[in-house]
């Protein structure tokens, strides 16, 4: 299967990896968060806590690895460069304490790679 070429390709790229990099931000300063007001919490929801935003944390790094679309050898993909990938990576991001910030960067890179299809 041939990769798909977008004609405003650099545009969606620099979205993504805009949007992985303040989703990594985001996640960083909820981890501070957590560890400063750890009190206001109950003991059990600690682990919850931390492990929400270490998988928000690995969903930055794979929009990151999207965004820069790297390759195998063999030509296949770590994370395909496609819009639905865009629409489920800013909504994981959201869920896992990303922000709202990156799903609409996503979002926004959604549209043009939509558009563009169409």
């Amino acid at each position: 299967m041939d990769k798909q070429e977008y004609k405003n390709e650099p545009i969606l790229k620099a979205l993504v990896i805009i949007a992985g990099i303040v989703a990594i931000f985001f996640q960083i300063f909820a981890l501070m968060g957590y560890y400063l007001w750890v009190p206001n919490y109950n003991y059990w929801t600690w682990p919850f806590l931390y492990v929400l935003v270490f998988v928000g944390i690995f969903f930055s790094v794979l929009t990151i690895l999207c965004g820069l679309r790297k390759e195998y050898k063999k030509g296949g993909e770590i994370v395909p460069f496609h819009w639905i990938t865009f629409l489920i990576l800013g909504i994981l991001l959201l869920i896992f304490a990303g922000g709202f910030i990156p799903l609409i960067l996503l979002f926004i890179a959604f549209l043009l790679a939509l558009i563009e299809e169409i």
